[in-house]
Parts: C-alpha cells; structure tokens; sequence
C-alpha cells in the first residue's frame, strides 16, 4: 500500500470510468457504507455507475495515511447532481446543485487490490 497507490485510486475514481476503476478492487471486496454492505467487485461497480449517472461525483483525498497493508484517508466528496435527486442521504438535490461530505475511509489491500474498504462520515456516521 503506498500514498501514489491512493492517488491513482482516486484519480481514476474521478475519471467515470468503470473499467478502469475495477482493476483497484478484489474480486471478493466488500464495501462498507450507509447503504450497508457490498459484497464483490461487481455490486461495487454496479454503485459506481450509479453514482456517477445521478451525479458528478468528485472525490478529493485531504489526508492519506499508511499503516502496512491498510490506508486511512480523509476525504472532501463532491456530488453534483446531473438531474433532479428527490432523495439521496436525505437530501434533495435540483440539476446543477452540489452536496459536499467528509468522509473517511479505510482500504485494506489484499494481493495488489482492495479488499475490504469502509467509508464514514467524518463526524463518526456512516456515508
């Protein structure tokens, strides 16, 4: 795990682009989040494209931190929506309107790949 691993990460992240992005997890990987837990790469992806239909969703890491095999990383989430969202995370969005989270997550790497990643909100809940 190294701080240009997580970079490349989100920099792909930030580029919309499934196939490329499926090449960072495991295929066993499990995604810890608000709308509970993912299990394989395929239901991760399948999230991905959601989310970046519904919104222009920019990731930004602010603080990365590596302990072995597991990476701690603050994140500044911006998700522009691309049409009207009548409900995400309890929030209503029009066309053009951002909804900017904190969040943190923790990816642990297993083989090369991500393989169990949590993401929170910074204010302890879960995003």
């Amino acid at each position: 795990m190294s701080e240009a691993l997580m970079r490349r990460y989100y920099q792909t992240y930030n580029g919309e682009d499934p196939e490329k992005l499926s090449a960072f997890y495991h295929p066993d990987v499990e995604l810890h989040s608000a709308q509970g837990v993912m299990q394989g790469r395929d239901a991760v992806l399948e999230t991905y494209r959601y989310l970046v239909t519904v919104f222009e969703d920019r990731m930004e890491p602010t603080r990365i931190v590596i302990e072995g095999d597991t990476a701690t990383v603050d994140i500044t989430d911006k998700l522009t929506a691309r049409d009207q969202v009548d409900d995400f995370m309890g929030a209503s969005l029009s066309a053009g309107e951002t909804l900017t989270l904190e969040l943190t997550g923790t990816y642990e790497i297993d083989d090369g790949r991500f393989r169990r990643i949590t993401i929170a909100m910074r204010d302890g809940g879960t995003a």
